[in-house]
């Protein structure tokens, strides 16, 4: 079996960003149930493309130690997540119970931004830590809002953390698009670094 280095982070963060300026905006917004229906798509693409990404991340590793952790397994809960809100939407069902499932991601989120922080993960701990934190508090404050959707405070709070994390996370994602042309440059996969046998 020959093993390939591949680094697909960028297109995993851009993806699941769009997911939180979607999220941001349907809470904005505050749509009654039979006009959300709008955002079933774009929610079932940004999980689908997470879910492409997340999983071989989290079965072959591509990345160097816990980073596979760090960035593979909450894409994978948040992928999951967003193609429940798809479907959610689509069938114009009551949106608190997946937002249920999306407290838990989000407190993931928490855990896991603190520890990166901890542990110095990623060229800038900080501003990584801060990217997971919001993005975590924002899924959090997704459940109280949902329920409670007509006290503003928690949708504008929930869309503002979640704006926070999308900022972030693009500007890491769009950072690893402009450094990776660069850096894999002159990279040959296994498949082509030795001429086939005659």
């Amino acid at each position: 079996m020959i093993s390939m280095f591949t680094d697909y982070l960028m297109v995993m963060l851009i993806g699941l960003a769009s997911g939180f300026i979607m999220l941001a905006d349907l809470l904005y917004r505050n749509p009654d149930p039979e006009h959300r229906q709008a955002w079933a798509g774009g929610f079932f693409a940004a999980g689908l493309l997470g879910l492409v990404t997340s999983v071989p991340m989290i079965l072959t590793w591509p990345l160097p130690g816990s980073y596979n952790i760090a960035f593979g397994e909450p894409a994978l809960f948040l992928s999951v997540a967003y193609i429940g809100a798809a479907i959610t939407l689509a069938m114009r069902w009551n949106p608190v119970i997946p937002a249920v499932y999306v407290f838990f991601g989000g407190l993931l989120a928490v855990v896991l931004g603190i520890r990166i922080f901890d542990l110095g993960m990623t060229k800038e701990p900080l501003v990584t830590a801060i990217g997971y934190v919001a993005a975590g508090l924002g899924g959090m404050l997704t459940l109280p809002a949902a329920n409670w959707r007509h006290r503003r405070i928690l949708a504008l709070s929930a869309a503002a953390l979640l704006c926070l994390a999308a900022a972030i996370f693009l500007v890491m994602g769009y950072e690893a698009a402009w450094s990776h042309l660069s850096s894999f440059a002159s990279y040959v996969p296994a498949t082509l670094a030795h001429p086939a046998a005659p």
